[in-house]
């Protein structure tokens, strides 16, 4: 009989965090299992496929590689989430992820191959695009251009750009007349950006991380890279512009 296949996580609000993540982009997602380095990998876009979010989660232990097909990974963060120990231990089973706890246990049931779709974008290319801009951005700066939504409500839009030697990040519609607009210096920086639209919506996801953000510009792509890294995790969010 073949060994049960395991996925042990030493670092369970961690898995929470990478599965919190995906949740926030999509509902369901292929989850990729690597025995070697292991390490659990997804990727998944919006349903407008304006951003797209590769996460990667690594020193886990699992015995075994595949993917994993999970219809609701808020439901499974929930379980996950009531699980009081700091690593845990799931069984995977053909259909289901199965923990089996002192004082607790669930059956989580997977979908099949083929009835989740993945995202049609070659992530190694994107991670060999050159960036022609870097520069870096804190939850502070991002949870103020947000605040700044609540007077420019006529627009979804936030436009990043520098003048005089400043990048400015400034929510309107410059493809409409007579429409409000909040701007709000972000800083002195060395290089020039034309005004480059981003949805919203997508900045916003961003807002709860604490952390330093890493943004990376193909100004040639209109494609903007969010790049995120802490011990276990890294989250690459990839939004493509607007048009004006």
């Amino acid at each position: 009989m073949a060994d049960k296949r395991e996925l042990r996580v030493q670092k369970r609000p961690e898995f929470v965090r990478f599965l919190d993540a995906i949740s926030k982009i999509n509902e369901a997602a292929i989850v990729n299992v690597q025995a070697e380095p292991g390490q659990l990998s997804c990727l998944v876009s919006s349903i407008d496929n304006t951003l797209i979010l590769s996460a990667e989660l690594n020193h886990v232990d699992v015995n075994f590689s595949g993917t994993n097909n999970i219809p609701d990974i808020k439901k499974l963060v929930r379980a996950i989430d009531s699980i009081s120990t700091k690593d845990i231990s799931l069984i995977v089973n053909s259909n289901n992820y199965e923990y089996k706890g002192d004082k607790m246990k669930f059956k989580y049931h997977l979908y099949e191959d083929g009835l989740i779709v993945k995202p049609s974008i070659n992530i190694e290319k994107v991670k060999s695009f050159k960036f022609d801009i870097s520069f870096q951005i804190t939850k502070d700066i991002l949870q103020a251009i947000i605040k700044g939504s609540t007077f420019a409500t006529e627009t979804n839009k936030v436009y990043l750009f520098t003048e005089d030697g400043s990048l400015k990040a400034e929510l309107t519609d410059r493809a409409r007349h007579n429409t409000d607009a909040f701007c709000l210096d972000l800083g002195e920086v060395d290089f020039e950006l034309k005004p480059l639209p981003l949805n919203l919506d997508n900045l916003k996801l961003l807002s709860t991380i604490d952390r330093v953000i890493n943004v990376g510009v193909n100004t040639d792509y209109g494609v903007c890279v969010f790049d995120i890294e802490a011990t276990d995790i890294k989250l690459k969010y990839i939004i493509t512009s607007l048009t004006q």
